[in-house]
């Protein structure tokens, strides 16, 4: 896909992995780009500022992949904005940390909350899209996780693992669907170094890292801008791909 006069919508932007997807997509010549946000109005705001230098027309959508509605105007917004939508990236993800030990702790709430922002989110997401996405021929890319094809101890709970796990069952099963006119393809990111990791490990985070960067070949955890490029690079250089996922984990995956 050459990206000169098409348009992008990044769920969940504002931040990490994200916000790395959004400015890759500038760089690399996107006309425009929505970038969604749920709570980080500030963040989104200041990333489309930065979209902008680099060329691309930016545009903020406020919007909760939980809810259809706000789904459907998200995509209405960046019809009305652009005329136009060619590429749907479904970034938006939310985990709560419980040991998968701790069957007592995964209660039903988190349960509901882990697979409707995950799953049924990016479902959505897809559904509004898909009209507009085959109308040019498009694409979606969906950022899973590589806790939905190992089950590593350390893990954030069991039900994120579970939904992704999901996602990228959904991957496939929305390739089939949405073909021929559009491609739906994922990435599996590992440990990657955001802001949102950082504060949760806190003071612990560089031992952390350390001790996880042994366990992979590369001897370092992800970083988002590679994880950004491992979504621009199906998008631009994957015409022939369809309903698969990406591993981007240093190898992890391998031990």
């Amino acid at each position: 896909m050459i990206l000169t006069e098409r348009i992008a919508l990044v769920t969940g932007a504002a931040t990490g992995i994200g916000r790395a997807t959004v400015l890759a997509l500038a760089r690399a010549g996107v006309a425009g780009v929505a970038i969604n946000y749920r709570s980080a109005k500030d963040q989104a705001e200041s990333l489309a500022e930065e979209a902008r230098a680099l060329g691309a027309e930016a545009l903020c959508v406020h919007g909760d992949v939980r809810d259809d509605g706000h789904v459907r105007e998200m995509v209405d917004r960046t019809l009305e904005r652009f005329g136009r939508l060619d590429i749907l990236v479904n970034n938006t993800g939310i985990t709560r940390w419980v040991p998968i030990t701790d069957m007592e702790a995964l209660t039903d709430d988190i349960w509901d909350m882990t697979l409707d922002v995950n799953v049924k989110g990016a479902f959505r997401c897809a559904r509004a899209a898909a009209p507009h996405l085959r109308a040019t021929g498009g694409m979606i890319v969906n950022v899973s996780s590589i806790s939905g094809v190992i089950a590593p101890s350390t893990m954030s709970s069991l039900a994120y693992g579970t939904a992704k796990a999901g996602l990228i069952y959904l991957t496939r099963g929305l390739a089939v669907a949405l073909g021929p006119e559009i491609r739906v393809n994922a990435v599996a990111p590992a440990f990657t170094d955001t802001q949102w990791m950082r504060d949760h490990y806190g003071a612990d985070y560089d031992a952390i890292i350390e001790r996880a960067s042994a366990n992979y070949p590369l001897k370092r955890v992800a970083k988002p801008e590679e994880v950004a490029g491992a979504v621009l690079g199906l998008i631009t250089g994957g015409d022939f791909v369809t309903g698969q996922t990406l591993l981007v984990d240093g190898g992890l995956s391998l031990s």
